[in-house]
Protein backbone atom coordinates (compact mmCIF):
# COMPACT_ATOMS: atom_id res chain seq x y z
CA UNK A 1 0.00 0.00 0.00
CA UNK A 2 1.12 3.46 -0.52
CA UNK A 3 1.96 5.67 2.45
CA UNK A 4 0.17 9.07 1.24
CA UNK A 5 -2.72 6.54 0.17
CA UNK A 6 -3.00 5.13 3.87
CA UNK A 7 -2.59 8.43 5.66
CA UNK A 8 -5.20 9.36 3.36
CA UNK A 9 -3.33 12.33 1.62
CA UNK A 10 -5.71 14.03 -1.30
CA UNK A 11 -4.49 16.96 -3.51
CA UNK A 12 -4.61 20.20 -2.17
CA UNK A 13 -3.30 18.95 1.60
CA UNK A 14 -1.34 20.47 3.71
CA UNK A 15 0.20 17.32 5.44
CA UNK A 16 2.15 18.35 8.78
CA UNK A 17 4.44 15.68 10.50
CA UNK A 18 5.35 15.91 13.84
CA UNK A 19 6.70 13.84 16.60
CA UNK A 20 10.05 11.65 16.14
CA UNK A 21 11.50 8.30 14.54
CA UNK A 22 10.60 8.72 11.06
CA UNK A 23 9.16 11.74 9.75
CA UNK A 24 11.79 12.85 7.23
CA UNK A 25 11.60 9.21 5.43
CA UNK A 26 7.61 9.47 5.79
CA UNK A 27 7.57 12.52 4.09
CA UNK A 28 10.71 11.36 1.17
CA UNK A 29 8.43 8.12 0.62
CA UNK A 30 5.59 9.91 0.38
CA UNK A 31 6.77 12.77 -2.07
CA UNK A 32 8.12 10.00 -4.19
CA UNK A 33 4.76 8.06 -4.53
CA UNK A 34 3.04 11.44 -4.73
CA UNK A 35 5.33 12.53 -7.36
CA UNK A 36 5.35 8.98 -9.18
CA UNK A 37 1.15 9.74 -9.18
CA UNK A 38 1.91 13.11 -11.26
CA UNK A 39 0.82 15.52 -8.20
CA UNK A 40 2.85 19.00 -7.45
CA UNK A 41 4.78 18.18 -4.26
CA UNK A 42 6.37 20.74 -2.27
CA UNK A 43 8.56 20.09 0.92
CA UNK A 44 8.35 22.52 3.62
CA UNK A 45 10.50 22.19 7.08
CA UNK A 46 9.69 24.76 9.52
CA UNK A 47 13.00 23.10 11.81
CA UNK A 48 15.61 22.30 9.46
CA UNK A 49 16.12 19.57 7.08
CA UNK A 50 19.46 17.65 5.84
CA UNK A 51 20.61 18.65 2.38
CA UNK A 52 20.58 14.88 1.36
CA UNK A 53 17.20 14.89 2.02
CA UNK A 54 15.82 17.38 0.19
CA UNK A 55 17.71 16.59 -2.69
CA UNK A 56 16.36 13.15 -2.95
CA UNK A 57 12.58 14.96 -2.98
CA UNK A 58 13.34 17.90 -5.76
CA UNK A 59 15.68 21.28 -6.10
CA UNK A 60 15.90 23.39 -3.23
CA UNK A 61 14.75 27.00 -3.17
CA UNK A 62 15.59 29.39 -0.46
CA UNK A 63 14.78 32.72 0.25
CA UNK A 64 14.20 34.81 3.40
CA UNK A 65 11.52 37.35 1.61
CA UNK A 66 8.23 35.48 1.61
CA UNK A 67 7.10 36.82 -1.25
CA UNK A 68 10.68 36.26 -3.10
CA UNK A 69 10.70 32.79 -1.98
CA UNK A 70 6.49 32.13 -3.31
CA UNK A 71 7.42 33.23 -6.43
CA UNK A 72 10.79 30.76 -7.25
CA UNK A 73 8.78 28.08 -5.81
CA UNK A 74 5.70 28.60 -8.20
CA UNK A 75 8.76 28.76 -10.89
CA UNK A 76 9.89 25.64 -9.86
CA UNK A 77 6.92 23.62 -9.14
CA UNK A 78 6.00 24.68 -12.71
CA UNK A 79 9.31 23.37 -14.50
CA UNK A 80 9.40 20.13 -12.51
CA UNK A 81 6.24 19.19 -10.80
CA UNK A 82 8.58 19.34 -6.89
CA UNK A 83 10.56 21.62 -5.17
CA UNK A 84 11.83 21.87 -1.48
CA UNK A 85 11.29 25.39 -0.23
CA UNK A 86 13.69 26.93 3.04
CA UNK A 87 14.99 30.24 4.73
CA UNK A 88 18.44 29.45 3.57
CA UNK A 89 21.47 27.43 3.95
CA UNK A 90 22.29 26.65 7.97
CA UNK A 91 25.61 25.12 6.64
CA UNK A 92 26.33 23.02 3.61
CA UNK A 93 24.30 19.60 5.11
CA UNK A 94 21.11 21.71 6.78
CA UNK A 95 18.52 23.50 4.98
CA UNK A 96 16.86 26.59 7.39
CA UNK A 97 13.51 26.23 8.09
CA UNK A 98 10.41 28.26 6.76
CA UNK A 99 8.19 30.28 9.57
CA UNK A 100 5.13 28.28 9.45
CA UNK A 101 3.24 31.00 8.89
CA UNK A 102 4.56 31.57 5.41
CA UNK A 103 3.87 27.78 4.49
CA UNK A 104 0.14 28.53 3.21
CA UNK A 105 1.37 31.17 0.98
CA UNK A 106 3.82 28.36 -0.67
CA UNK A 107 1.33 25.93 -1.15
CA UNK A 108 0.41 24.60 -4.96
CA UNK A 109 -3.26 24.73 -5.62
CA UNK A 110 -4.26 21.28 -6.55
CA UNK A 111 -1.09 19.58 -5.07
CA UNK A 112 0.20 18.92 -1.73
CA UNK A 113 2.81 20.84 0.70
CA UNK A 114 4.66 18.05 3.20
CA UNK A 115 5.89 19.95 5.99
CA UNK A 116 8.11 18.47 8.21
CA UNK A 117 7.27 20.81 11.31
CA UNK A 118 9.11 19.04 14.23
CA UNK A 119 12.33 18.04 15.62
CA UNK A 120 13.58 15.37 17.53
CA UNK A 121 17.70 14.83 17.39
CA UNK A 122 17.05 11.70 15.92
CA UNK A 123 15.01 10.01 18.81
CA UNK A 124 12.47 7.50 18.29
CA UNK A 125 10.31 9.40 20.60
CA UNK A 126 9.78 13.20 22.06
CA UNK A 127 8.37 14.78 24.95
CA UNK A 128 5.89 17.62 23.30
CA UNK A 129 5.82 20.66 25.23
CA UNK A 130 2.11 22.78 25.62
CA UNK A 131 3.15 25.30 22.86
CA UNK A 132 5.15 23.26 20.26
CA UNK A 133 5.03 22.14 17.80
CA UNK A 134 4.51 25.39 15.42
CA UNK A 135 2.18 24.34 12.86
CA UNK A 136 0.88 26.34 9.56
CA UNK A 137 -2.41 27.76 10.00
CA UNK A 138 -3.49 26.41 7.08
CA UNK A 139 -2.67 22.36 7.80
CA UNK A 140 -5.45 20.36 6.77
CA UNK A 141 -4.04 16.86 7.96
CA UNK A 142 -1.70 16.72 11.02
CA UNK A 143 0.45 12.80 11.21
CA UNK A 144 2.13 12.19 14.39
CA UNK A 145 5.11 9.98 14.18
CA UNK A 146 6.67 7.84 16.93
CA UNK A 147 9.64 4.99 16.25
CA UNK A 148 8.10 1.75 17.58
CA UNK A 149 11.93 0.73 18.95
CA UNK A 150 10.94 3.25 21.62
CA UNK A 151 8.98 0.64 23.12
CA UNK A 152 10.74 -1.33 26.06
CA UNK A 153 13.31 1.53 26.12
CA UNK A 154 13.89 3.41 29.43
CA UNK A 155 12.92 7.27 29.49
CA UNK A 156 16.30 8.73 29.32
CA UNK A 157 18.40 11.23 27.01
CA UNK A 158 18.89 8.03 24.61
CA UNK A 159 15.71 7.10 24.13
CA UNK A 160 13.35 9.94 24.63
CA UNK A 161 14.08 13.90 23.05
CA UNK A 162 12.97 16.12 26.20
CA UNK A 163 12.19 13.07 28.45
CA UNK A 164 11.57 15.38 31.63
CA UNK A 165 8.51 16.70 29.05
CA UNK A 166 7.96 12.98 28.21
CA UNK A 167 7.50 12.20 31.96
CA UNK A 168 5.07 15.20 32.59
CA UNK A 169 2.86 14.63 29.61
CA UNK A 170 2.76 10.42 29.89
CA UNK A 171 3.27 9.98 33.86
CA UNK A 172 6.18 7.62 33.13
CA UNK A 173 9.23 9.37 34.95
CA UNK A 174 13.01 8.85 34.06
CA UNK A 175 13.58 5.36 34.55
CA UNK A 176 10.47 4.20 33.78
CA UNK A 177 10.04 1.87 30.71
CA UNK A 178 8.05 3.32 27.99
CA UNK A 179 4.71 1.36 27.76
CA UNK A 180 2.30 1.58 24.76
CA UNK A 181 -0.23 3.87 26.88
CA UNK A 182 3.29 6.19 27.07
CA UNK A 183 4.14 5.95 23.85
CA UNK A 184 0.28 6.88 22.31
CA UNK A 185 0.33 9.45 25.11
CA UNK A 186 3.60 11.23 23.38
CA UNK A 187 1.99 11.08 20.15
CA UNK A 188 -1.29 12.63 21.00
CA UNK A 189 0.46 15.02 22.79
CA UNK A 190 1.87 16.14 19.09
CA UNK A 191 -1.41 16.66 17.70
CA UNK A 192 -3.08 18.70 20.59
CA UNK A 193 -2.48 21.84 18.65
CA UNK A 194 -3.57 21.07 15.31
CA UNK A 195 -6.14 23.34 13.43
CA UNK A 196 -9.50 22.59 14.33
CA UNK A 197 -10.70 21.50 11.09
CA UNK A 198 -7.18 19.61 10.70
CA UNK A 199 -7.87 15.80 10.39
CA UNK A 200 -5.97 13.52 12.40
CA UNK A 201 -2.99 10.89 12.17
CA UNK A 202 -0.37 8.70 13.60
CA UNK A 203 2.57 6.73 11.71
CA UNK A 204 4.02 4.24 13.72
CA UNK A 205 7.50 3.45 12.15
CA UNK A 206 9.79 0.87 11.83
CA UNK A 207 7.95 -1.71 12.32
CA UNK A 208 8.40 -4.96 10.89
CA UNK A 209 6.24 -7.87 10.74
CA UNK A 210 6.17 -10.24 13.72
CA UNK A 211 5.99 -8.89 17.32
CA UNK A 212 6.23 -5.04 16.49
CA UNK A 213 2.78 -5.46 14.37
CA UNK A 214 1.47 -6.56 17.63
CA UNK A 215 3.05 -3.99 19.50
CA UNK A 216 1.86 -1.57 17.27
CA UNK A 217 -1.85 -2.97 17.18
CA UNK A 218 -1.61 -2.01 21.38
CA UNK A 219 -0.73 1.52 20.58
CA UNK A 220 -3.30 1.79 17.74
CA UNK A 221 -6.03 1.22 20.58
CA UNK A 222 -4.32 3.03 22.69
CA UNK A 223 -4.37 6.15 20.30
CA UNK A 224 -8.19 5.11 19.18
CA UNK A 225 -9.27 5.81 22.80
CA UNK A 226 -7.68 8.95 22.58
CA UNK A 227 -9.65 10.34 19.66
CA UNK A 228 -7.28 8.93 16.72
CA UNK A 229 -9.08 6.80 14.14
CA UNK A 230 -6.23 7.14 11.55
CA UNK A 231 -3.25 4.74 12.30
CA UNK A 232 -0.62 3.45 10.05
CA UNK A 233 2.03 1.67 10.26
CA UNK A 234 5.46 1.42 8.09
CA UNK A 235 8.90 0.00 8.16
CA UNK A 236 10.55 3.29 7.68
CA UNK A 237 13.12 3.54 8.24
CA UNK A 238 14.36 -0.02 8.33
CA UNK A 239 13.13 -0.90 4.32
CA UNK A 240 13.31 2.07 2.21
CA UNK A 241 11.20 2.10 0.48
CA UNK A 242 9.09 1.12 3.15
CA UNK A 243 6.07 -1.06 3.54
CA UNK A 244 2.84 0.01 4.97
CA UNK A 245 0.39 -1.36 7.28
CA UNK A 246 -3.25 0.43 8.16
CA UNK A 247 -4.21 -0.42 12.01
Amino acid sequence: MELYRALGVVPGDVVAFVGAGGKSSAILQAADELKRAGVKVLAVPTTKMFVSEARRIGPIVTGEDAGDLRLEVGRALEDGGVAVAGSGMLSRDRVGGVEAAAVPSLAPKGGVTLVEADGSRRRPIKGTADHEPPLPEGATLVVAVGGIDALGQTVDEEHVHRPEVFAEITGAGPGHTITPLAFARALLAGLRNAPQDARLAALLAGVMPGSDLAAASTVARELWRGGVRKVVSTSLPKEDPGRVWTL
